[in-house]
């Protein structure tokens, strides 16, 4: 999880207690592309996983492949997973708001008919998922995070990689940079690179 950032440390909080523990509302995160929302809903699942002691696979579904056999393909997914009794399974739906394009208010009634399941969704665009959902969900905007934001990250890819470089250096080197969480590894593989050949042609 240290490998995410977030604008706003009450979102990291709420996705590690949702790593930790297991509130009992479905999880939305939503905001604008490329700020970690589906890194961040995997993570959670994967820790979730290695607490409980199972073998992790893929359970994630997407709101482009929504018809009218999502949510069996989604009960079967859920039954592969052993959990202790009384814990809900997991399951990742990314662009929940193409769900409730495909099959509307079909995610509302899942929620309240299969308790045996806890979903972990992401979407773009909150405004197209109806007020009755959202009720039903603990939604939680992620923020594009700043340039300052990243410096710590930053600093701890450039170490591992042997730079040392200050803070006020990372901080200054993260001027230039204005892309998303997407962006920021090729970014930062970009400047290690650099880095690299500066070292080799002195």
């Amino acid at each position: 999880m240290q490998d995410l950032v977030f604008a706003d440390p009450t979102v990291a909080a709420t996705i590690m207690r949702y790593a930790t523990a297991r509130p009992s509302k479905p999880l939305l995160l939503y905001g604008e592309p490329g700020t970690g929302k589906s890194e961040a809903l995997r993570l959670v699942v994967e820790a979730q996983f290695a607490q409980a002691g199972i073998a992790s696979d893929d359970f994630t579904v997407n709101g482009a492949d929504a018809g009218k056999g999502l949510f069996d393909r989604i009960l079967n997914m859920a039954q592969m997973q052993m959990w202790a009794p009384g814990t809900p399974a997991l399951i990742i739906i990314d662009e929940i708001d193409e769900v409730e394009d495909a099959v509307p208010s079909k995610t509302r009634t899942f929620i309240e008919q299969h308790k045996s399941v806890q979903l972990l969704a992401s979407t773009n665009y909150i405004k197209k998922l109806k007020p009755a959902l959202q009720s039903r969900m603990r939604c939680v905007e992620v923020q594009r995070p700043l340039n300052t934001d990243w410096v710590p990250r930053a600093q701890a890819i450039l170490a591992a990689e042997g730079a040392r470089v200050t803070q006020s250096g990372i901080a200054q080197l993260l001027q230039n940079f204005s892309g998303d969480a997407r962006d920021f590894i090729d970014y930062m593989e970009e400047q290690v690179d650099a880095a690299k050949q500066f070292a080799v042609g002195q």
